[in-house]
């Protein structure tokens, strides 16, 4: 039998451990979707030029498994001025992750990202946002600038921590918020210095792209770079697919 990482396994951990937690048929159908119905080059691009017109830019999320796969992505969207963000090598958990294991996975993503694309990812945004202690001493030693997640750990003094706004755009539709519905609670989180998170293939599912782009239009968002940075209204995008098997 073919070998199987802890890393892997803990993936496919992390997203039984979401199914497991049950919900609705609208719910369940909609994570059906959400590990089949992943983003393309070109949607990558119109994004991009949808955040041109509005003189807005973004954050995404990428996954160092898919590095490959999408480098000529990752470099369209970095030479265009938005940030790039890590995610892990593998879409894991980081609630109860050993620092070893995390620091497997963060490096590993990291130099997968930088091999592929040529892009250093300055932050990262954890799977569920929960972050422990091991994550964070791992994303100081491995030289990253800030965290996007939810912790009751210390924080390192030399790394920057922003919670997200939570709820986000998927439990809002999931919970059977139609898109307008949802943009109204979205629009009552939008305040300077906040960041929010967005899932655009799952936007596309729940046909609530429109009001998503009149919220970049009204709004302008930035990097979560520049709102730690400069301030402003942070986005980050992810369009990640949560479990890849192979």
């Amino acid at each position: 039998m073919d070998d199987v990482s802890e890393l892997r396994r803990r993936e496919v951990k992390t997203y039984f451990d979401v199914i497991a937690r049950g919900g609705s048929d609208r719910r369940i159908r909609a994570r059906s979707f959400h590990n089949l119905g992943e983003w393309a080059a070109a949607d990558y691009e119109r994004m991009s030029g949808t955040l041109r017109d509005a003189n807005a830019t973004s954050s995404f999320s990428f996954l160092g498994r898919d590095a490959d796969r999408y480098a000529e992505t990752i470099e369209f969207l970095d030479d265009a001025g938005h940030e790039i963000v890590l995610h892990g090598h593998r879409h894991v958990s980081c609630s109860e992750i050993g620092y070893d294991l995390v620091h497997e996975n963060l490096s590993r993503g990291l130099n997968a990202i930088e091999d592929a694309a040529g892009v250093t990812p300055p932050g990262f945004i954890s799977p569920g946002q929960d972050v422990n202690a091991a994550t964070l001493r791992a994303v100081r030693d491995l030289g990253m600038d800030w965290v996007l997640g939810r912790t009751e750990a210390e924080v390192p003094p030399d790394i920057d921590f922003l919670e997200p706004a939570h709820p986000y755009d998927l439990i809002f539709l999931n919970e059977g918020a139609d898109p307008d519905a949802a943009f109204d609670r979205i629009r009552e989180q939008t305040r300077p210095g906040a960041a929010l998170l967005f899932h655009p293939n799952m936007l596309e599912y729940y046909d609530a792209s429109e009001e998503y782009k009149a919220w970049i239009q009204e709004t302008n968002p930035v990097t979560i770079g520049t709102v730690i940075a400069e301030g402003g209204v942070g986005m980050i995008n992810d369009a990640m697919r949560p479990l890849r098997i192979e």
